[in-house]
């Protein structure tokens, strides 16, 4: 990881255009704001925006801003991101999801470094970096007719391509260290370190997920830790991690750590048919520690109802996930 980040600090002196590549949860967003950190612009703004998040409709509003009238529902003047990044950097994630009208908008956008709001005659200059990134294989898009070959020739001046973790497992010490670190400052967690049995586990698994898994399986463990050191870990099978990792925000600002915790033993619970030795088990807590932590989320006003077998015993947060299970994946699920 050290060399990859030393190429995005090489790529961080230069204005020109970046394309990050790699598969979902590779942590391709983290470089790119390491790119803007180590640049001329950090202290300028850093805007990301979700390609594959917004539709054909609704994408270049979202780039390029409106004017109040300019469609049905813009009773406002907006500025696009391309207007919030002003001289700092934009992030397109996802850009291979781009439609092609858009992708020719964009084009035109890079080659002229101007732009108009939707519905406005009046041309803003753009003074952002922009930097772009997939887990698509552009050059194939661009074969396929699917993604035009001189925005991908505008996009690729300077490439970082990040390999998944299972092909850099000996990354893996460093980023659980990170982690923990990470989550002792911003959640007040005690968790130090993890044990070499731990190590070699996470070391071994093929995480489907890359780095995006392995962040959420290190804070699980952390939130059900009874001690300064995890002694276990769990691995969701390869058709679950991506819904068990939902229920992680990418901020750990974005919930208490009591509420993430909540979230885990709740969902785990349910899973089990409401049956909370057999949740224990699967969390690798004791039944007394799960009753010990469902008291003192009472106590805090985290948990309204108690768990049940049914859905309409479940808070009202987990009802709507849990009834939208079909019978068979419930039966499945607990099987």
């Amino acid at each position: 990881m050290k060399a990859f980040m030393q190429r995005a600090q090489h790529f961080a002196r230069s204005s020109a255009a970046v394309l990050i590549n790699g598969e979902s949860g590779t942590g391709k967003e983290l470089f790119a704001r390491e790119i803007h950190r180590q640049s001329p612009r950090s202290k300028n703004p850093y805007v990301q925006v979700n390609c594959a998040a917004l539709s054909e409709q609704l994408i270049e509003s979202e780039l390029f801003g409106h004017e109040v009238g300019a469609f049905t529902g813009a009773v406002a003047t907006r500025a696009g991101r391309l207007e919030e990044a002003k001289d700092g950097t934009l992030l397109l994630d996802e850009i291979g999801e781009l439609p092609m009208p858009s992708q020719s908008k964009l084009l035109r956008v890079l080659e002229e470094r101007q732009f108009q709001r939707v519905g406005s005659n009046r041309q803003l200059e753009v003074q952002a970096r922009i930097v772009t990134a997939t887990n698509r294989e552009l050059s194939l898009e661009v074969q396929e007719k699917r993604f035009r070959e001189d925005l991908w020739h505008r996009l690729n001046v300077l490439t970082l391509t990040i390999p998944p973790l299972r092909d850099r497992r000996e990354d893996i010490p460093l980023l659980v260290q990170y982690f923990l670190k990470r989550f002792q400052l911003e959640g007040e967690q005690r968790v130090e370190r993890v044990s070499s049995s731990v190590m070699r586990q996470l070391i071994q698994y093929s995480w489907p997920g890359n780095v995006r898994q392995l962040r959420n399986t290190i804070l699980r463990s952390c939130v059900l830790a009874t001690s300064t050191e995890i002694t276990s870990v769990e691995f969701p099978s390869d058709g679950d991690w991506q819904e068990l990792d939902s229920q992680i925000p990418d901020s750990l600002n974005a919930l208490p750590l009591e509420e993430i915790e909540r979230r885990v033993i709740m969902s785990r619970i349910s899973r089990c048919g409401g049956n909370k030795s057999a949740a224990a088990e699967t969390l690798g807590v004791t039944a007394r520690t799960l009753r010990n932590k469902m008291d003192r989320y009472r106590k805090l006003g985290l948990m309204q109802e108690e768990f049940g077998t049914s859905a309409e015993r479940l808070h009202p947060e987990e009802r709507a996930s849990y009834g939208a299970m079909s019978p068979s994946r419930m039966a499945h699920r607990h099987s």
